[in-house]
């Protein structure tokens, strides 16, 4: 996903609702979104927003269109990180994982989640 498009703040919580629930229309995004920050126009703006960018895709269904991802949340999320981790962190993983560990909440799952992944890649390194 090199030449994945940008997606806003706004356009992500519409993709979430579609990952969780998709196939929708533009009536059934809204009604997963919260009501008093969301309108029906803003919505299907939005959505048009999504399919020109190629992230989504619609199918005609009667009178309404039928939205489905193109991209996976996960892929969605690897190029985000990536331009994240280049912006912000230089392109240096360490610092920002320190960054997150130092300032976040963090469970004992969490952490034990950490350990495990980094004790797996230490592995498979050396």
């Amino acid at each position: 996903m090199p030449d994945a498009p940008r997606i806003s703040d706004s356009e992500w919580e519409v993709m979430k609702a579609l990952w969780d629930h998709q196939p929708m229309t533009a009536v059934e995004v809204l009604a997963r979104l919260p009501h008093d920050q969301w309108k029906q126009k803003t919505v299907n703006t939005f959505l048009v927003r999504l399919e020109t960018k190629g992230v989504i895709t619609s199918k005609r269904v009667g009178r309404a269109n039928v939205y489905s991802t193109f991209y996976t949340e996960k892929e969605c999320r690897r190029f985000e990180g990536s331009q994240f981790l280049s912006k912000v962190f230089r392109g240096q993983v360490a610092p920002m994982i320190l960054h997150f560990i130092e300032n976040e909440e963090l469970s004992e799952s969490d952490i034990d989640g950490l350990k495990k992944l980094l004790d797996d890649r230490g592995g498979s390194n050396g």
